[in-house]
């Protein structure tokens, strides 16, 4: 049986370009029973008052979260469980777009009374307006726009949550690289970092985490 938990933690806001970004296509999925580490996910559709329908996103979570650990996090004895979704009535947040970097503080200043700090919380905004961003992350909080939900950006962006920064390794999660598609793995001090953190954040201090 899998066990499934959302953990999407934010640190620095970071914004990310979304370019070319593509799904693991080599990468086997793995699942495991009963992940070290687990942390629920809370998913929230950002609309305004006018579209105040989740449905128009048309988001299977269960098989999103299924995505997020099969490839990304299970491997790593991390476990990601969907706790609450609901809507989020923001005009502010919902056009959100492209202008000189003032989106990092938008996201936090719109998100701030309504993540719960012990839990990864997911903003989705369904916007292809938004210039070079395909998403954000920081202090428990991730903005994902809809077209890069099951792209690397994803997790890229939960690691940033986590406390993870940007990285120079090619194939590694955290890179750069303009080959989005290669971005597959993390290592063993991103691993054993995104585990104390996730210690931190349930039980108020970190534990071991090998």
């Amino acid at each position: 049986m899998k066990k499934l938990l959302i953990f999407m933690l934010i640190l620095p806001f970071l914004a990310c370009s979304h370019d070319d970004d593509h799904g693991p296509e080599d990468m086997g999925i793995m699942f495991v029973e009963n992940p070290e580490r687990t942390i629920k996910v809370n998913i929230f559709y950002v609309e305004t008052e006018e579209t105040s329908d989740k449905s128009s996103y048309n988001l299977d979570e269960g098989e999103f979260i299924e995505y997020l650990n099969g490839y990304y996090f299970h491997r790593y004895g991390i476990g990601l469980e969907l706790g609450e979704s609901r809507v989020l009535i923001n005009s502010e947040l919902y056009d959100l777009r492209d202008n000189q970097g003032s989106e990092p503080s938008t996201f936090f200043m719109q998100t701030q009374d309504s993540y719960e700090e012990d839990k990864i919380n997911i903003y989705i905004i369904k916007r292809s307006n938004i210039i070079g961003i395909a998403g954000m992350g920081r202090i428990q909080r991730v903005l994902l726009t809809y077209e890069n939900l099951f792209t690397s950006t994803s997790p890229h962006e939960i690691g940033h949550s986590l406390g993870l920064f940007h990285n120079d390794e090619v194939k590694n999660i955290m890179s750069t690289t303009l080959d989005k598609q290669s971005r597959q793995v993390f290592n063993g001090n991103q691993e054993d970092k995104m585990k104390k953190r996730i210690d931190e954040l349930k039980y108020g201090k970190s534990i071991s985490a090998r």
